[in-house]
């Protein structure tokens, strides 16, 4: 089944949770940065930041292996195409770290900040693009709005592969080729549920008299905390190092 949780905000006490959403942002424009890296040193270093975001967010460990083991069969076609066109091993398991330190350190993002400071710190970062007349505001909208819809396309459709296995088709126990039935089976009726769900939001927004142009005012104030200047340092000291390394090689 689809991991539901993926996507979502879950409520905890820690200090990630009371990061500002423009820092975070600001951090994973970083991180991903330096994801275009093949160097073992950095990635050793990332794989440590990683873990030790995982471990401070205080959401449970076995949420974030769900995420990880959602990308099994992604993993296993990167090691069967590398074993059948002979690629380099090397670079098949580099790009699976890569993958899934991506994963991992954007689920800690996810989980740690809700959509609407999600949708405050990406448009503060875009913000000096508005200069040159980029619609800022329409853009960062509709970035929350696909955050939001992550989690509902995977109830979608765990809820069509329920209703699949009422009818007799066993996607859990079925071979691999059951199991491409069963998704492309699926296919159709999650696209016309999310859809309509899609419909539904853009009506209720058109009630409402929603105006992405217009100018709005932040009822919460975003405190720029001490957890907010060290994360900051130390991803700027990583980046810089990253520099320093492409430089060197």
């Amino acid at each position: 089944m689809f991991n539901t949780m993926m996507g979502k905000y879950l409520v905890c006490d820690s200090k990630l949770h009371k990061m500002n959403a423009v820092s975070k942002m600001l951090c994973l424009v970083i991180f991903v940065s330096m994801l275009f890296t093949n160097d073992i040193i950095l990635l050793s270093l990332l794989t440590v930041l990683t873990i030790g975001m995982v471990i401070f967010s205080n959401v449970p460990l076995k949420t974030y292996l769900k995420n990880v083991s959602s990308l099994k069969m992604l993993i296993i076609f990167l090691i069967l195409i590398t074993y059948f066109l002979g690629g380099s091993w090397y670079g098949t398991i580099i790009s699976i770290v890569k993958i899934v330190l991506g994963i991992l350190y954007t689920m800690v993002i996810t989980y740690t900040t809700t959509k609407g400071e999600i949708a405050y710190g990406i448009e503060k970062i875009l913000l000096p693009l508005s200069l040159i007349k980029i619609p800022v505001r329409k853009i960062s909208l509709v970035l929350t709005l696909a955050l939001r819809f992550i989690p509902t396309i995977f109830e979608q459709a765990n809820k069509i592969l329920k209703s699949q296995a009422s009818r007799g088709i066993d996607f859990r126990h079925s071979s691999l080729k059951g199991k491409v039935i069963a998704i492309s089976s699926m296919i159709v009726p999650l696209f016309l549920l999310t859809s309509k769900a899609s419909d539904d939001v853009a009506l209720a927004m058109e009630v409402k008299m929603y105006n992405p142009d217009a100018k709005r005012t932040n009822y919460r104030i975003y405190k720029w905390n001490r957890i907010d200047e060290n994360m900051i340092l130390l991803h700027i000291a990583l980046f810089t190092f990253f520099i320093s390394r492409m430089i060197i090689l």
